[in-house]
């Protein structure tokens, strides 16, 4: 494909700044000594163990569904048969950076670890540099080039420049690669439309006589929403409603305030005068917190979404308890499935609102680089048993043979090939799926179909290779999720972010540790929307900005005009 020759091509060159200083922050990896060395002492490349069982850790917080049994299912037997290598999965029901320090404060680690890994200034990433720093991760740059399927996992267009040079090839790694990038896009039509937005049940635009398709401002919603609570809707059970809701820990409660936004990938953005500001300190983002705030004091958010678990959320949503709920459509469609709330209230239906638009009154799209920047990934703690089955198994679930058992399963009992000799599952599955039948997705999870690929694929090419993106989407996706997908389409473009610039600053860490690193920001905004009054709430607001420009000694002011010279340094620069 061209793409990937391109990507090729691009994965050795290196961005080119015209400003001395101001570089991407990170040099090409080299193939040096690890800090830790793999407990394996086999050869590298893909081979055949002698059934070697390894755990792998899924640290993302609200579990992590497996079949019954991991060892005996169908798939796991035939990867086994393939690799000799079986891999156990484990989530957790905890806070992920909470987890992660736990786990190498402790030393008690599995042989992988499925983590967020961001990039930037996430708190998981801090946590991931961090163990890599101190000798608890093994490097891999040796071996990757090994396993063809895994390989080009650090070609750009396959992640982002900046990704791979302060990310993933992190200064302070020393030449050392650590983190295998997962659930990257192995070509354009694989990059994920992930179908953010705001959902309203859908008998309650019915009931008030309003067109959702023309909410495009958040004051436009604010007064759809107060509407909705003066009607007084009730639940599937005939509860009291809450007028809107989010996913676990507020995720997320921004979408109610998009049309604040600017179209930008970054939290920087320019001002009239052309200077290039940090969005936290701007009007418009004290303007975007007391929006949210005016949500909480009138009862339009639930004050409980910032705080509670995907489980609880799932009842609000799958309940019909949540007239609005912000996050992926995909949640919501499955809360309601679960529930039997899709199939036997189907005018409760959640429907998108809008799509809204940017504050320049262009609408939304999923605007995202040419390659992932930020993405989950698969780490390897110096207490893995061996290294080298682990690759084994990553390489053969990533070879489309591999990952095609992992996602249909075995051709004739769950899936048969189309008359393009594309796989799609069989019509007695699709007729359940469709029906939102949650049995079905037991009895495929239990054969190991759809969670095993689901945490280990790395360059995503399901839709170039088989047309859709999960089996069954091209005959049971929900139509009303397709719809949106094109409504709210993915939009990629070339360049190189300011923020990935800004990593060259002489004092980078300490304005991190102020600016970037923690909940700072998120603490200051929360006890802002639980303000009495909006005085108050504006007061924290700006109590923040001010904490920004004064601490260490004002260095933030000198780093924006660090920002602003690298914006001026070259011609490629996205805000």
């Amino acid at each position: 494909m061209k793409r990937r020759l391109l990507s090729i091509i691009l994965a050795g060159v290196t961005a080119v700044t015209l400003l001395p200083g101001c570089g991407g922050g990170g040099e090409a990896a080299k193939s040096a000594g690890g800090q830790a060395k793999s407990k394996s002492t086999a050869k590298s490349g893909p081979q055949k163990f002698d059934d070697v069982k390894l755990k792998m850790l899924v640290c993302w917080n609200g579990g992590f569904k497996t079949a019954a049994d991991q060892y005996n299912n169908v798939v796991a037997k035939k990867i086994r048969e393939k690799t000799g290598v079986t891999v156990e999965f484990e989530g957790i029901m905890m806070n992920e950076d909470e987890k992660l320090n736990l786990m190498f404060a402790s030393g008690d680690m599995p042989d992988m670890i499925n983590v967020p890994y961001w990039g930037g200034d996430s708190g998981t990433t801090a946590i991931v540099k961090k163990a890599a720093k101190e000798g608890r991760l093994l490097p891999i740059e040796d071996s990757l080039p090994n396993y063809p399927n895994l390989k080009n996992s650090y070609d750009v267009g396959i992640v982002s420049q900046s990704y791979l040079e302060n990310d993933l090839d992190y200064k302070e790694f020393d030449g050392h690669r650590y983190i295998l990038p997962q659930e990257t896009p192995g070509d354009l039509a694989d990059a994920t439309n992930w179908g953010y937005g705001v959902f309203v049940r859908g008998d309650v635009p019915e009931e008030l006589g309003v067109d959702p398709t023309s909410v495009k401002t958040s004051d436009d919603l604010y007064n759809f929403m107060k509407k909705a609570k003066e009607h007084g809707f009730k639940d599937v059970n005939g509860n009291n409603c809450m007028v809107a809701t989010t996913f676990h820990d507020g995720w997320d409660y921004s979408r109610y305030t998009e049309s604040f936004s600017a179209k930008k990938l970054t939290d920087y953005e320019k001002g009239e005068d052309g200077k290039i500001e940090y969005t936290p300190l701007t009007e418009g983002w004290v303007d975007r917190g007391l929006f949210t705030w005016k949500l909480v004091n009138e009862g339009l958010l639930d004050v409980e979404c910032f705080k509670h678990s995907d489980s609880q959320a799932e009842e609000k949503v799958g309940n019909g308890t949540a007239l609005f709920a912000a996050s992926q459509y995909s949640p919501v469609i499955k809360a309601t499935q679960t529930t039997g709330l899709y199939n036997s209230h189907p005018e409760m239906r959640y429907v998108p609102v809008g799509p809204m638009n940017y504050n320049d009154g262009t609408p939304l799209k999923q605007y995202e680089q040419e390659g992932r920047q930020g993405s989950p990934g698969i780490i390897f703690p110096t207490s893995c048993s061996n290294l080298e089955a682990a690759l084994t198994y990553l390489d053969y679930v990533n070879s489309e043979e591999g990952a095609l058992l992992c996602q249909y399963g075995v051709e004739g009992d769950t899936y048969e090939l189309n008359d393009a000799g594309q796989p799609r599952l069989k019509p007695e599955i699709l007729e359940k799926k469709k029906a939102g039948d949650q049995g079905i997705e037991v009895e495929l999870r239990d054969k190991g179909i759809g969670y095993i690929l689901g945490r280990t694929l790395q360059a995503d090419k399901k839709v170039t290779w088989w047309g859709e993106a999960n089996a069954g989407d091209a005959d049971s996706e929900p139509p009303e999720l397709t719809e949106y997908k094109k409504a709210r389409p993915v939009e990629q473009i070339k360049g190189y972010p300011i923020d990935g610039l800004a990593l060259g600053y002489k004092d980078y860490e300490k304005v991190k540790k102020f600016a970037f690193e923690g909940t700072t920001q998120e603490d200051y905004k929360q006890r802002a929307y639980f303000a009495k009054t909006e005085d108050e709430a504006r007061s924290i607001l700006e109590d923040y900005q001010k904490y920004l420009l004064t601490q260490e000694n004002g260095i933030f002011k000198d780093f924006m005009e660090y920002v602003n010279k690298c914006a001026e340094s070259r011609d490629d620069v996205l805000i």
